[in-house]
């Protein structure tokens, strides 16, 4: 009989037992030892079992034995079911393995001379035993299947055979047929069930290999029925006989064996002369060794087969060519061969093929590696390298002296074809992948244009020329993209890389041969070239360059337009280094960017030296709060009709030790950039909120009084920014009513959905929310139906001298009057004149702040006055009492806060 094919687990899967199955087939299911496949199997083995039961029951059970002229013992045909399980003729094909062998013979002599439960039981006890000796140590499942199988085939052999037969007498062509019958039959039930087990148990699907199945086992079977028919015949006239029997037997076993091995001897010449021919007709070393090694992975069925070139020297580098089962293949890839590489040292001492399991030193070069035969690739000129293949497919399987044998023949070959004009190509083929590693290091892989190594090392170059005595200096210009955050935030990081891309080409297209065009990271380029000292080409160069980039980018379906600025730098003496130009040139292009943006500007060294003094006071800032070098001051907020105090500003300023006074203006922006921002808003708070309680506890501020505090978007994109607000108004007493906190219209639509989440949880905590210098930013009326906001405050810009046109006081109405429509408190900023708050009175807005009013003071300053209004408020109220006068302010605020904080 034969088998079906085995199914086999690919190099990337863990190794899983197999299962024989049937006496009369046998296939290798890759199995866990849990999991879906291991239950479809358990349950086609309890289906077939349950067949094999309803059979017995309705068509074997009350079977009539045959009238025979002996007595066969059925231990001797269970010892020929088991005989014929445990020997057969095993033939390799990639992944699969077909077995040759006599089942059949043991199945038809019992067929007729045994009753048909005595059958059953010599068939199951043989072939059991023998599956039980193949199956130590394998998965249960597998002997489970067999018995099954065994029992079905067993129980309907016996109801065909019985069903067809009609002896009288010796066996005639009746009770041939009816053999017959029984054995093709079974033949197809176990390959059909077969098929099954491989497909349920997650091997590939075999259903379409079926027919195929089924004629070379019917043919199998039919000889084998063929010759167990002459043997019944001898024993049912000629006992004695049946000895002669053995030689044609074992002739037939003999054959098969001899069949299958002048198969794969005549595999192996053809395998080998296709090797050859493969290294004789391919032009390329790459192609001749990747369908080489592709050969030999069939010639072998194995996962894996690769070539190394051992360099000249043993600190050198290798050459490895590899072909897999799985993947694409690797072509002269460079690898690092360590002096103690056990495989390299036994090819070198050696000098022989050699079979070898994967050790330490060899899992590090090849990690997947479980089993592999090397051969040292020889020439007459000595060693050039290694030639391995591994990892058999066949499950159970390993190679073998012949195998071996085959693979030194190959390699012989193949060693031949490298030193006979090869070994120089592969030498130019690692010349070539030097040259594509050094372009790969020097260029960036997103544009193809030199990267920042490349484009420092040729303006090192170009400054050593220019110092040898060139008319021409060379010029670096710094492109950034304006806006390409935009992009990348509303139309993805992959949208972002296209229009790099599309820009790339936009530069490289604006710049002469000559001329360097580089990406030096992010939305950075650079050009380099060589000007005269007017700079006259670099600053046409420039303009070309931000004009190019203004036309629209098409990303997406979608028109995108960025711009572009540009620095440009020289070098001024001998001194200077690529590192330096381009810092420069970057300093050039932030002027750009300040004075516009889609601009150029050439670098300045006075404003270096401006960007330097920045640079230095950005860091002393960090050291300003420990320092104790910042104060806050305190601006009045009045009521514009009474004159009243109804509020303060709380206003940061740095006393500086050398520059003095430095206004927040010069040094916010920078905090905000170096992340100081955060340190010192936390600390303008905490010190505001104490001051006012301090007051408050003193006696000093009476009614409620609303503490203004300027806030930078950067503290509301802190995640526990509310809870901190919230713990110090806890630690200090402060009431959230009277906090209020200002953002300007343009830091409010920052992240604006995040905004105002923000501000809505300040809100639900009583705080109240005022729009700072209104007016001035985006000035929507959408986003005053978004933001949670209470208090419009008008910019200074609005707040004309009191001799200007009435026109020029239109803004300030129509802010006055919006707010009053939506119900928002009012406050004017800059009321330095009188004729100003009058104007601003007769508009009905209702408080204000300004030089007029007070200026921002710090502390003790603002004290003393709160003192001398909570003296004189005593005064009045006393002489109220006393029914002197009636009680009120009639001219307290105008003669002491006012001639106070005029200053």
């Amino acid at each position: 009989m034969v088998t079906a094919p085995d199914g086999a687990a690919t190099g990337h899967e863990p190794a899983r037992p197999d299962i024989s199955l049937g006496p009369r087939a046998r296939v290798a299911l890759q199995l866990g030892s849990v999991g879906r496949p291991v239950i479809k199997v358990w349950a086609l083995s309890v289906l077939l079992a349950g067949l094999a039961v309803f059979v017995y029951a309705r068509a074997v059970r009350d079977l009539v034995p045959l009238a025979t002229p002996i007595d066969l013992p059925w231990p001797a045909i269970a010892g020929l079911f088991c005989i014929g399980e445990l020997l057969d003729v095993q033939v390799h094909f990639r992944r699969e393995t077909h077995a040759f062998s006599l089942s059949e013979f043991p199945t038809v002599i019992g067929l007729f001379f045994l009753e048909p439960s005595t059958y059953l039981v010599a068939l199951l006890v043989g072939s059991g035993v023998a599956l039980a000796i193949q199956s130590r140590g394998h998965h249960p499942v597998k002997l489970a299947f067999n018995l099954s199988d065994l029992a079905l085939n067993g129980t309907l052999a016996l109801a065909i055979f019985h069903a067809l037969v009609d002896v009288t007498g010796p066996p005639g062509p009746p009770a041939w047929i009816a053999a017959g019958a029984a054995t093709l039959t079974t033949s197809v039930v176990a390959a059909v069930a077969i098929a099954a087990a491989i497909s349920l148990s997650g091997g590939a699907p075999q259903f379409q290999k079926l027919p195929e199945m089924i004629q070379f086992g019917g043919l199998v079977a039919l000889a084998n029925t063929s010759l167990a028919l002459l043997a019944v015949s001898i024993l049912w006239i000629h006992t004695e006989a049946i000895w002669l029997l053995i030689v044609p037997v074992a002739t037939l076993f003999v054959a098969y064996r001899a069949y299958v091995s002048e198969r794969e001897k005549h595999e192996r010449l053809e395998l080998l002369y296709a090797s050859s021919r493969i290294l004789q007709n391919s032009p390329q070393l790459d192609s001749a060794l990747v369908a080489l090694l592709a050969h030999a992975r069939e010639m072998f069925r194995a996962e894996l087969a690769e070539i190394v070139l051992y360099p000249r020297n043993e600190l050198g580098e290798g050459l490895r060519t590899r072909s897999t089962q799985e993947g694409e293949p690797e072509v002269m890839a460079p690898i690092a061969l360590a002096a103690a590489d056990p495989v390299r040292q036994r090819i070198v001492q050696g000098g022989a093929a050699f079979l070898h399991a994967p050790t330490r030193g060899w899992r590090a070069r090849s990690p997947e590696i479980r089993q592999a035969m090397t051969c040292p690739l020889v020439g007459e000129r000595g060693l050039i390298g290694e030639m391995t293949v591994a990892n058999r497919l066949t499950q159970g399987t390993s190679f073998l002296g012949d195998d071996l044998r085959l693979l030194e023949m190959v390699a012989s070959q193949a060693a031949a074809a490298l030193e006979n004009g090869q070994l120089e190509q592969s030498l130019a083929e690692l010349s070539r992948l030097k040259e594509q590693l050094r372009h790969q290091a020097y260029h960036d892989s997103l544009t193809g244009l030199p990267n920042r190594a490349l484009f420092t090392e040729q303006v090192e170059t170009r400054l050593a020329h220019a110092a040898g005595g060139s008319p021409l200096t060379p010029v670096v210009l710094f492109l950034d993209l304006d806006d390409f955050k935009v992009v990348n935030d509303t139309l993805g990081h992959a949208a972002g890389d296209r229009l790099l891309v599309a820009v790339a080409e936009r530069v490289a297209g604006c710049v002469r041969i000559g001329d360097l065009a580089a990406r030096l990271g992010g939305d950075e380029f650079a050009i380099l070239l060589e000007d005269r000292p007017d700079l006259g080409r670099a600053i046409a160069v420039a303009h070309r360059i931000i004009d190019a980039l203004q036309a629209p980018f098409q990303i997406q379906g979608k028109e995108v337009v960025v711009g572009g600025s540009i620095g440009i730098a020289v070098p001024r003496d001998a001194e200077e280094r690529a590192h330096d130009l381009l810092r420069k040139a970057d300093m050039a292009m932030y002027t750009a960017k300040a004075d516009g943006k889609r601009r150029l500007a050439v670098f300045d060294p006075t404003v270096h030296a401006s960007i330097v003094a920045r640079h230095e006071l950005s860091a002393e800032l960090a050291g300003s709060i420990a320092r104790a070098e910042l104060a806050v001051h305190y601006q009045p907020i009045v009521d514009l009709t009474t004159l009243q105090l109804t509020g303060v500003e709380a206003l940061v300023r740095w006393n500086h030790p050398v520059h003095g006074l430095v206004p927040p203006d010069d040094f916010v922006r920078l905090a905000e950039e170096n992340g100081t921002i955060l340190e010192l808003g936390r600390w303008v708070v905490v010190e505001a909120c104490d001051q006012v309680m301090q007051w408050k506890r003193a006696g000093i501020l009476r009614d409620p009084v609303a503490l203004c505090l300027n806030l930078s978007p950067i503290q509301l994109q802190e995640p526990t920014f509310v809870e901190d607000i919230e713990g110090i108004l806890q630690r200090t007493g402060f009431d959230p009513n009277e906090l209020v906190v200002e953002m300007t219209e343009t830091a409010m639509f920052r992240d604006s959905q995040a905004t105002i989440a923000k501000l809505e949880e300040l809100r639900a905590r009583g705080m109240r929310i005022a729009v700072d210098d209104f007016g001035t930013g985006y000035s929507s009326l959408g986003y005053l139906r978004r933001f949670p906001v209470d208090i419009l405050k008008i910019a200074r810009d609005f707040v004309v001298p009191a001799a200007s046109q009435p026109e020029d006081w239109a803004f300030a109405h129509a802010i006055v009057a919006l707010g009053r429509t939506l119900g928002l408190t009012i406050i004017a900023e800059g009321i330095e004149e009188p004729g100003q708050l009058d104007r601003l009175r007769e508009l009905g807005c209702q408080m204000g702040q300004g030089f007029l009013l007070g200026r921002p003071v710090p502390p003790d300053d603002l004290e003393s006055v709160l003192r001398a209004n909570a003296a004189a408020a005593d005064a009045i109220m006393a002489a109220a009492r006393a029914g002197t006068i009636r009680a009120g302010w009639p001219q307290m605020p105008e003669t002491v806060e006012l001639a106070r904080l005029r200053g």
